[in-house]
């Protein structure tokens, strides 16, 4: 009796040993296996290389967008503009007697609705602002001007054509010296496909002749500021579109060298288009304008 008894423990001891052994070659067989450390680098290889084809893509797509935008809004502008014509019978005014000093976005501000329309998306308003007066804007950044009863703060990326003017004035209010060069009215202006009424810039206008000189820095443009030695079409040299960003455009590009980069403009006839900084001096910007046999260096 008690060998028998011997015989069931000991059966009993061997069947929990076999079900234990069976248990943890279970447990071995089905447990997951980790990555190795030569496999989690190669994973990380790959992500990196994903990542670095697709980021320039996106980063590519979303300046697209942007540049879509701008295109947009240089459209909208000229359309307002546009409208102003038809409603006033008259190109739009210098001065606005409700925003002194307020040029053509006091002129249109019941036709162009919205600071936004104002701004390209690659050149912001940078904060702070000034609180007074005027500062010119970039490549990258919007221009800012105060009416001069210090009521209203107009800030943008655009510049109008100042030939486009009712008033021959140009800047400052100032009697113009080629008086002769305005669009007195619509029927004057001799290729509405080429001639300019919004485009980037600088500053909010400009009055281009066929001698003026690009500027050299292609960040800033030419100073808003008149005076001897100034050129108008330099504050539409500004490398804003069609360059790696704004922020990279070139501080100094010397005489005779092709200028890198694009901007949008808005035409008369209503239709919008980038145009080359190389072709500014083929446009018509002003009445009778005489494009020159080569870009003036």
């Amino acid at each position: 009796m008690k060998q028998k008894h011997l015989v069931i423990i000991a059966g009993t001891a061997s069947a929990q040993t076999l079900s234990a052994l069976r248990l943890r070659e279970y447990y071995i067989c089905s447990r997951k296996p980790a990555f190795t450390l030569l496999e989690l680098l190669v994973v990380i290889a790959i992500i990196a290389l994903l990542a670095a084809l697709l980021l320039p893509v996106l980063g590519r797509a979303r300046l697209k967008a942007k540049e879509i935008e701008c295109l947009s809004n240089t459209r909208q502008l000229t359309m307002a503009s546009s409208i102003y014509v038809s409603d006033n019978e008259k190109q739009p005014a210098y001065n606005a007697p409700a925003f002194p000093d307020g040029n053509w976005m006091g002129t249109l501000v019941d036709y162009a609705k919205g600071s936004n329309v104002r701004l390209c998306p690659l050149a912001p308003l940078r904060n702070p602002a000034p609180s007074s007066g005027n500062r010119q804007g970039s490549a990258d950044a919007a221009w800012v001007r105060w009416t001069s009863d210090g009521k209203t703060m107009f800030y943008g990326s655009y510049g109008f054509n100042g030939w486009l003017y009712s008033q021959v004035v140009m800047h400052g209010g100032g009697a113009h010296p080629h008086p002769e060069r305005f669009f007195s009215n619509q029927g004057n202006i001799q290729n509405p496909s080429q001639t300019p009424v919004f485009f980037d810039e600088n500053w909010l206008d400009t009055w281009p002749l066929e001698t003026d000189h690009p500027a050299r820095d292609l960040y800033n443009g030419e100073t808003f500021v008149g005076g001897p030695g100034v050129y108008n079409i330099g504050r539409c040299t500004i490398a804003r579109h069609h360059v790696r960003s704004p922020a990279s455009a070139p501080r100094h590009v010397a005489p005779g060298q092709p200028l890198p980069g694009a901007l949008e403009m808005g035409m008369t006839d209503g239709h919008s288009e980038f145009v080359r900084l190389q072709d500014l001096w083929r446009l018509s910007w002003h009445y009778n304008w005489e494009t020159p046999a080569q870009r003036p260096e």
